[in-house]
């Protein structure tokens, strides 16, 4: 009570000054405007004017003013002298100590640096604006269905209810259509698959983006006839064009057609981008070619889901609710006026609903919680850090305890020496923060290889002028808070405790036992931390020994056909193509798929089951196969039969997955079991399921198995090509180029990758997450065991004298050593304890990131806790194998 009554009396005695030495300038003031309007009145009443008056008063007076000035300019001068000989006086202090200065500068800059490098991400996907006018005010428009089994975001507007939104709704400034589409771009007689977009007159428009060069594509270009114009991206005026002045006009074979350019986009727009769409084209990562949407009448009025994306700008004031229940009832509206067509796949269930979502809710929403953890894991990092400079300086501070009694004998005032203190800390900090920007430039340079590809604009990260003023912000923060505690500790201290040995001794206790509260609450943070790290890695291995049902050795590619191939010749040409695959050297299957596991898109079938109580349709995942697609995937057969020629030649027969057979038939053989796939009411057609094969994991390695359907009769213009062989993929990729060529040389391949690629793919966020919060980890975890070792070596050293007269009196070399790990023991136990519990606390924000593991993991906890445990009788075996050293007469010499 005593020590904080003496507290709270120092600072009203810093407070009172303050305010005296401001109410003495006030009084100041007044006294000096007090005669100015004296001699005024006075200039007044000898006949001059007011203003001449003041103005003569104030020259009379102006030696007053003028000795303020003066006086303030000395304090100035005297500030900025001193300063300067701070800044000296700290360089050539830490000059003399390359040890100290070198571990602290490195401790402040791994933590500058991990702040430095993490903000960068997230001013480039979170905080960087993005290439769109006033982007908060753009929304997605989709249309649920309840009676399917699908994501909210995956259905938006048919053309037919889009349309009549566009014209009946009064919240939307402006709406566009488009639909993603991969063209064959021909560079001089080689092809390439380009991410394009045909897009209506109103999507530039409702993006506020204006080309670079030239113009976007306007109503005219929607027209049937007048729909060969294209707009191209920076990226494609560049590689393609060299950059050209007159690019406008030049032409562009796309799938054999010649288009014209008309303009060129900025270097920042691609959209959209693959992380931009919910359940987007997976083959497109970017769009760099934008071509008008031509519709027919026929497809301007229809009323079903098509693989168009709609989005639109809410007028200003309009929020998201609003427009939501404007929409909604809208879609009540054409519910009812257009009930549709009971033969088409959706015509029984004419009940689309409305949602409205944020654009960036969409394009950077999912990535937000990675981004706040990332950031908390180097906020944690950076306390550590911040910690244990402030441990090095108070260290270093009880070391320089005697050269401080003489610079205040000497004359020299707590208030300077509290300067110099704090003006070691920042050049300290300033050092780190140098450090630490290398460090964040390194990263970025190495990011690429970590970058999962579903993190939006990450390649954008840089070391911008926002990431540089967090940076200097960060290594001041740190600077000054790690440099206060000692300087706490000076401005308690009294001029004799300066210099007498037990003042210092009780001082050096002080600050022993602040440098050990710092340890626990290190340590505790460091627990955390690992524990974080651990559940994610834990997590990440669960995922990655997941059995997703297919030979990860399997080359597959994407092939998209052009408008030559109707339904009958896309059929001959898969049928041709496949039998030339086969004939290949080392190749033992090949097939094809309308979609591929893990490649982010699907196809929804609706069937009847016979003999399933439910005699209703339900919801199916729908595949189109080739006969030997099973065996090129590696898939293996449960039961019956797989597809052959036969099968292929009269369509019906179907293979389904485990999944599918444990829901719809239960407790029967569903060999021979019948399905029918017709959506009209008779249910006329039935197809006879044949065989039975193991579950494919689908969207997602982390998502369990739907059920799914497999049929022939493969006509489709876009497909993924699955290839299994005994020789290498690169030589099976050379051997498939040739075949193809020799096939259609105007045909291209896209994403060409074994299966174990799109299983590394499908964990890439995973990895990536997973990789920081340890690297985050680990340097928290070396930090700590550094501040350790630091706390034990400053023990050891504080307590030569003691520990000599303990080995004088007859304690042996071990007692020393267990004393001092003993009492590291005691700290790293207490921050054990404490980090324990935070984590209890803290883990539960880790659920969503989690898979097949508790947040409470026990094995995770004794891990930890082992490894910790074991660092830190490590960091600590060291300064107590010196002080078991230690010669007891040598010792006792010390003072």
């Amino acid at each position: 009570m005593n020590l904080l009554a003496t507290r709270i009396r120092a600072f009203g005695h810093r407070l009172f000054g303050t305010l005296r030495r401001t109410q003495a300038e006030h009084d100041f003031n007044a006294e000096l405007a007090s005669h100015v309007a004296m001699d005024t009145e006075a200039g007044i009443k000898s006949g001059l004017e007011a203003n001449e008056a003041r103005r003569q008063a104030l020259v009379r007076l102006g030696g007053a003013e003028q000795a303020r000035q003066a006086h303030r300019e000395r304090r100035g001068h005297l500030w900025l002298e001193q300063l300067v000989q701070d800044i000296r006086y700290g360089f050539r202090t830490l000059r003399r100590a390359p040890g100290f200065t070198i571990t602290a500068v490195l401790t402040v800059g791994l933590g500058i640096g991990a702040c430095t490098a993490i903000f960068s991400l997230v001013n480039a996907v979170l905080i960087r604006s993005l290439p769109y006018g006033d982007p908060d005010r753009l929304v997605y428009l989709f249309t649920p269905n309840p009676n399917l089994k699908v994501p909210p975001e995956v259905l938006c507007p048919g053309y037919g209810d889009y349309y009549d939104i566009r014209r009946q709704s009064r919240s939307f400034e402006s709406m566009s259509n488009f639909v993603q589409v991969m063209l064959n771009l021909d560079e001089r007689g080689t092809l390439h698959q380009i991410g394009s977009a045909r897009v209506d007159e109103d999507f530039f428009k409702t993006l506020q983006s204006q080309p670079e060069i030239g113009r976007t594509i306007s109503e005219e270009d929607v027209q049937a006839g007048r729909d060969k114009v294209a707009v191209i991206s920076h990226s494609l005026w560049i590689s393609l064009f060299g950059g050209r002045a007159d690019v406008l006009q030049q032409p562009l074979v796309l799938d054999k057609a010649s288009y014209r350019i008309i303009g060129v986009m900025p270097s920042a727009f691609e959209y959209p981008f693959g992380s931009d769409l919910p359940y987007g084209n997976s083959h497109i990562k970017v769009t760099q070619i934008w071509v008008p949407l031509v519709l027919s009448a026929k497809e301007r009025s229809a009323r079903e889901p098509d693989d168009n994306t709609t989005i639109a700008r809410l007028r200003p004031g309009v929020t998201v609710h609003d427009a939501q229940a404007e929409m909604a009832g809208i879609m009540a509206r054409l519910n009812k006026q257009y009930p549709g067509d009971p033969k088409s796949l959706f015509g029984s269930m004419r009940e689309w609903g409305a949602l409205i979502e944020r654009f960036t809710d969409i394009s950077i929403g999912p990535v937000r919680p990675l981004m706040r953890l990332l950031l908390a894991a180097v906020g944690l990092v950076l306390l550590i850090a911040c910690g244990n400079a402030a441990n090095l300086l108070l260290a270093r501070s009880t070391e320089r305890s005697r050269e401080l009694g003489v610079r205040a004998a000497l004359g020299a005032g707590k208030g300077r020496m509290i300067k110099h203190l704090l003006t070691e800390s920042l050049l300290i900090g300033i050092g780190g923060c140098t450090v630490g920007v290398a460090l964040a430039y390194l990263f970025l340079r190495f990011l690429p290889r970590l970058d999962p590809g579903n993190i939006p604009r990450l390649n954008e990260a840089s070391l911008d002028v926002r990431v540089m003023v967090v940076a200097i912000s960060a290594s001041i923060l740190t600077s000054v808070i790690a440099g206060l505690l000692p300087a706490i500790g000076t401005l308690r201290m009294r001029l004799t405790d300066f210099l007498t040995s037990h003042a210092t001794r009780r001082t050096t206790a002080g600050h022993g036992r602040m440098q050990s509260a710092l340890i626990v609450m290190q340590t505790a943070m460091v627990v955390v931390l690992l524990a974080a790290a651990g559940l994610l890695i834990r997590s990440y291995i669960k995922v990655e020994n997941v059995d997703a049902g297919f030979s990860p050795s399997t080359v597959t590619f994407h092939l998209t056909l052009d408008e030559r191939y109707k339904p009958q010749q896309a059929a001959d040409f898969y049928r041709s193509l496949m039998s030339k695959l086969e004939a290949l050297p080392g190749v033992q299957a090949a097939g094809a798929v309308n979609v591929l596991p893990l490649s982010n898109s699907e196809s929804i079938g609706m069937i009847v089951v016979d003999g399933y109580p439910n005699n209703s349709f339900q919801q199916t995942e729908f595949r189109k196969v080739t006969p030997d697609y099973f065996a090129a995937m590696g898939i293996p057969l449960i039961a019956g039969r797989t597809f052959n020629e036969g099968d292929t030649a009269q369509p019906g027969n179907t293979i389904i997955n485990q999944a599918f057979a444990k829901i719809y038939f239960p407790n029967r053989n569903p060999i021979g079991g019948r399905i029918s796939g017709d959506p009209g009411a008779k249910l006329e057609y039935w197809g006879t399921v044949i065989g039975v094969v193991a579950d494919v994991r689908h969207m997602s390695l982390e998502e369990q198995p739907q059920p799914q359907t497999y049929n022939t009769g493969f006509d489709s213009g876009d497909a993924n090509i699955a290839v299994r062989a005994t020789i290498p993929p690169a030589s099976v990729i050379n051997e498939i180029r040739t075949t193809l060529r020799a096939i259609d040389p105007s045909l291209a391949l896209t994403d060409i990758r074994t299966m174990g690629d799109w299983v590394s793919i499908a964990t890439a966020l995973r990895r990536f997450q997973t990789s920081l919060l340890a690297a985050f980890a680990a340097i928290a975890l070396l930090l700590a065991l550094v501040g350790l070792y630091g706390l034990m070596a400053f023990s050891v050293n504080r307590r030569t004298r003691e520990l000599g007269i303990r080995m004088a009196l007859g304690a042996e070399r071990r007692d020393v050593l267990l004393l001092i790990l003993r009492n590291a023991s005691v700290l790293v136990a207490g921050g054990l304890v404490a980090g324990l519990f935070c984590t209890w606390l803290v883990t539960r924000v880790l659920k969503s990131f989690l898979f097949g593991v508790s947040e409470h993991d026990p094995l995770t906890v004794i891990f930890v806790s082992l490894l910790l445990i074991v660092c830190g009788l490590v960091a600590a075996f060291v300064p107590a194998r010196r002080a078991a050293s230690i010669d007891p007469m040598q010792a006792l010499r010390t003072e």
